[in-house]
């Protein structure tokens, strides 16, 4: 017995591995001393699986019941949620999630192995017929060496059938568990106790049928239990696709979760986009409306000021000094009316003036050399977006940064395509979204912040073009580089 022990402690240390390496990923924490956690964890769970089993099988608790596999879950269950409670922070829908699809992972497992030592032993038991007439047959042991041996060899192949099926269960568990990781949505995602619900109730149901399978499995006849692999051989094949396939049910709810949470954050991005085209829409109509004003307000201002300088030399000799004073000042005024920028188009001179406003107070350097195309088959909202979202960032990393930091905007054009370029100083490191291929946002609200960079990628592609990120070296500084390419026609 002292080799089943040895089993059985290997079995639960490969499950403490397991079940941390699990909750590692599903729930939050955090640990200054990872290995000595993990090696803790490990012990811990080992030694109070152990007990748990002892203890249950010494006050016969479930013993000849066909609950009695079901009773000995419990401390398993028990064990691992004080684990959680003790190496992770309280976050109980995920941990309720977390504790529901490992057990009844490994629960139902047991119907996979179960089948596979049935039939291993079943081969077994002919072999080792064979082998031992053989042998006596060959004169290569006598009888009494073998009656000897027969007890230690029957009992090493017994060990080896068990290793082996405990062996393919964990290893089906491991891939198991690596799917759901996978599938399941990140950390920082904020389970309700309603979504966390939805993904636990496939689990126990999969821990009812599992109870079901072994009511149905097992029948009681004079405090016996006989398998009901002896009386329905189909049984062999069923039980292991049936466990399978409970299995796939869970990983299947945890992968329609993570595309209702996907839909639901695209559904709220496009509405947050829908908003802020319309902003921008309302924006640049008004942004026309000023502009216009504010042309014919220089115009009509100059001619006042010119014909005010006029008069004054003509008709107020000797005079005029402290009112040529007071107009000169007057035409300083009306030249600050006049844009830095000269882009070929209004909207974007307005923009861009804006943003170097902006710059100016938060004591940042803004160059520009930014030409609308003519006859360009843009839309304007959408270089409109371009611009705002790309200078949004830029200045944003910049006031991270001590100054003087700088930020360049520049446009291109090379053939039938069109470049725009937002280069920025940048301190960190981007942490990108494996889903887009985009950065993703560093703060807190990532499902009203991020959609930037997003929204300008939408308006390249509306163009059949693209948006490419890189963070590249440039004199002791590190840069942060936004190309977009537009197609012309």
């Amino acid at each position: 017995m002292f080799e089943q022990y040895l089993l059985d402690v290997l079995v639960y240390g490969a499950l403490g591995y397991l079940s941390f390496r699990y909750a590692e990923m599903i729930l939050t924490g955090q640990f200054s001393r990872r290995g000595v956690a993990l090696t803790s964890w490990i012990i811990l769970y080992t030694a109070g699986s152990l007990i748990g089993r002892f203890g249950l099988d010494y006050a016969h608790i479930g013993e000849n019941s066909v609950y009695g596999g079901f009773l000995h879950i419990l401390p398993g269950a028990l064990l691992l949620l004080c684990l959680q409670k003790k190496y992770f922070p309280t976050n109980w829908p995920r941990q309720l999630f977390a504790l529901a699809s490992f057990i009844a992972g490994w629960a139902v497992l047991r119907f996979t192995v179960s089948p596979l030592s049935y039939v291993l032993f079943d081969y077994w038991n002919p072999f080792w017929t064979w082998l031992v007439d053989y042998s006596l047959a060959q004169g290569w042991v006598t009888a009494e060496r073998l009656l000897g041996v027969m007890g230690i060899i029957n009992e090493a192949a017994l060990m080896a059938v068990l290793a082996f099926c405990r062996l393919v269960q964990l290893g089906i568990l491991t891939l198991y568990l690596w799917l759901i990781q996978k599938f399941f949505y990140g950390r920082d995602y904020v389970l309700s106790w309603t979504e966390s619900l939805f993904l636990v109730f496939p689990c126990i149901t999969v821990l009812v049928i599992d109870l079901t399978l072994r009511v149905m499995a097992y029948s009681v006849d004079n405090s016996a239990l006989m398998l009901i692999y002896y009386r329905v051989p189909a049984t062999l094949f069923l039980l292991p696709l049936l466990s399978l396939l409970l299995l796939g049910m869970i990983v299947t709810a945890v992968r329609l979760f993570r595309g209702v949470v996907q839909f639901k954050e695209a559904e709220a991005k496009r509405l947050l986009l829908e908003n802020g085209i319309n902003d921008i829409h309302r924006q640049v109509e008004e942004m026309q409306d000023i502009y216009g004003d504010m042309r014919g307000l220089r115009h009509d201002l100059r001619g006042h000021i010119a014909s005010l300088t006029a008069y004054v030399h003509n008709h107020l000799q000797g005079e005029h000094a402290q009112i040529e004073d007071y107009l000169a000042q007057m035409t300083k005024t009306t030249q600050r009316l006049d844009f830095t920028d000269k882009t070929g188009n209004p909207i974007t001179d307005i923009i861009l003036h804006q943003f170097r406003q902006q710059a100016k107070r938060q004591g940042i350097v803004l160059t520009a050399d930014f030409h609308y195309p003519a006859h360009a088959p843009f839309d304007l909202y959408d270089i409109s977006v371009i611009l705002n979202n790309g200078l949004k960032n830029a200045l944003e990393a910049c006031g991270k940064m001590p100054p003087p930091a700088e930020v360049e905007v520049r446009s291109y054009g090379k053939g039938n395509l069109y470049f725009i370029e937002i280069v920025n100083d940048f301190a960190g490191e981007l942490v990108w979204n494996k889903e887009n291929d985009l950065p993703c946002t560093t703060k807190e609200d990532k499902q009203r912040h991020g959609i930037g960079l997003m929204n300008i990628a939408r308006c390249a592609e509306k163009y059949r073009g693209s948006m490419e990120v890189e963070v590249v070296q440039k004199e002791n500084r590190q840069r942060f580089c936004l190309t977009v390419m537009l197609l012309l026609r």
